[in-house]
């Protein structure tokens, strides 16, 4: 089951907000954990066993890492290794396994979820959760259980003690659930039959504008996808009297390949920075040891996204422009140039720094578009002209920039900073809210007529 689906939105949604709200206080953990499980066995079933078995081993093995349990730092040390091995052994079996068994729904936000609490009840940061139910409940939470956002334990420890439902709350949870929705079926989805028209032509045979074309509407595509997946996933939490850290930051404003990662999915950003990048040094032990740590950081991050060679290639490709940045900022300071590096660039610069990181994001993004190797050095070599074919279609980007460019100019609007605040200055008018409410009934017709279409990250 997934967020755009009618079985979701007119089915399970409006059924368990009804026994959810009708549930006392004390109680809604139970109705909560149970749905979750409901959620994910009508779209995961032969793997619910798998998540209610991680949810019992941590939870028991949780137990044994608190500072304060008297046991000597060595068996502490011995019980954090062991259940670090067994969450990540799991993951790396899934992520590496044959195809035919297919990847758990979730399995890479779950457990980075999982191992956050774990490392943090580790380094004394929390208690251990002496509740089965509260910790399970935290696990799979459906809103955001199969694609994030990474909730660390203490954002939302005290609301699982006493959700903080209110109408204000409610209310501002359905506006952004709807705006996701929007995000998703009527931006993403649609880029998505562009990118789908494009890479059928057969990547021999497109030219290099079309291939720039493809590029940046799969750019949008995954962005729209995933920002409107997590925007849902917040506005569920707000339903439900939760607070969901916000997973995306306008990214495409960014003047850097690091500041984009630093805008697009946060909250994995925020789990390699405080769980790897940190423990190995951070930027505090000299260039070179920041350069091997950062390169360590996008090594893992590939994996997480991935077992095959795109993502790796994807990996490293952005590692290589985050670690010249690097470079180049640590030569600025070494020339007493501290200052105008971290100051906020002339205006010709910056708009210099925010075209280069729109060249490159694209580019970087067909690795995950494009699984074969093969075929995604045809892809790249057409989009910069050095991968010689025939264009078979003359008139396909005319045609596509005819049809689509209505549609690419929205979600380039809506990649600004404009279009949240046209959102948020209009969501609690009349006219606004009327507007969000068509809207809504609109992406519903799109799914009967058209069939829901799975988010990108749910494969991940």
């Amino acid at each position: 089951m997934v967020f755009s689906s009618i079985e979701f939105l007119l089915g399970f949604l409006p059924i368990f907000l009804i026994i959810y709200y009708l549930t006392p206080v004390k109680y809604k953990n139970i109705t909560l954990f149970l749905g979750s499980l409901f959620f994910y066995a009508y779209g995961e079933p032969r793997y619910v066993l798998l998540l209610l078995v991680s949810m019992v081993i941590n939870f028991l093995w949780g137990q044994m890492l608190a500072p304060d349990q008297g046991r000597k730092e060595i068996y502490r040390k011995a019980a954090f290794a062991g259940i670090l091995a067994v969450n990540v052994g799991v993951l790396a079996t899934f992520k590496w396994a044959p195809e035919s068994w297919g990847l758990p729904l979730g399995v890479s936000f779950y457990t980075f979820q999982v191992i956050s609490y774990l490392a943090d009840v580790y380094k004394g940061e929390i208690a251990p959760e002496c509740s089965f139910l509260k910790l399970g409940t935290y696990i799979c939470m459906f809103p955001q259980l199969v694609a994030g956002p990474i909730v660390n334990y203490s954002e939302v420890s005290k609301e699982l003690r006493h959700p903080g439902i209110t109408p204000e709350g409610i209310d501002a949870g359905m506006k952004t659930f709807v705006w996701g929705l929007v995000m998703k079926v009527l931006i993403a989805d649609r880029l998505a039959v562009l990118w789908h028209e494009i890479s059928t032509i057969g990547y021999i045979s497109i030219s290099t504008p079309l291939a720039w074309m493809g590029a940046i509407s799969y750019s949008m595509q995954i962005y729209f996808d995933f920002y409107g997946y997590s925007l849902m996933a917040i506005g569920l939490g707000k339903m439900l009297g939760y607070t969901l850290p916000v997973n995306f930051k306008l990214p495409y404003m960014a003047k850097s390949i690091r500041e984009f990662y630093r805008r697009w999915h946060m909250t994995l950003g925020r789990w390699f920075t405080k769980y790897v990048y940190i423990p190995l040094g951070g930027s505090k032990k000299g260039l070179p040891r920041t350069l091997c740590n950062l390169l360590i950081v996008w090594v893992l991050t590939s994996l997480w996204h991935g077992g095959s060679l795109n993502f790796l290639i994807w990996g490293m490709a952005l590692c290589f422009f985050i670690i010249m940045e690097k470079v180049i900022e640590f030569i600025l300071q070494k020339k007493n140039m501290k200052k105008a590096a971290v100051q906020e660039p002339p205006l010709v610069t910056g708009v210099l720094r925010h075209l280069y990181v729109l060249a490159v994001i694209p580019v970087t993004w067909m690795c995950f578009a494009i699984n074969r190797v093969e075929e995604l050095g045809v892809y790249i070599g057409r989009m910069f002209g050095l991968v010689g074919g025939i264009n078979v279609n003359e008139g396909v980007f005319g045609d596509k920039c005819a049809r689509y460019g209505l549609l690419m100019l929205i979600a380039a609007f809506l990649c600004t900073p404009a279009g949240e605040k046209l959102f948020e200055k209009w969501k609690d008018r009349l006219p606004g809210m009327i507007l969000l409410a068509g809207l809504f009934w609109l992406c519903v017709w799109y799914i009967i007529t058209m069939g829901d279409n799975p988010f990108m990250y749910f494969r991940f």
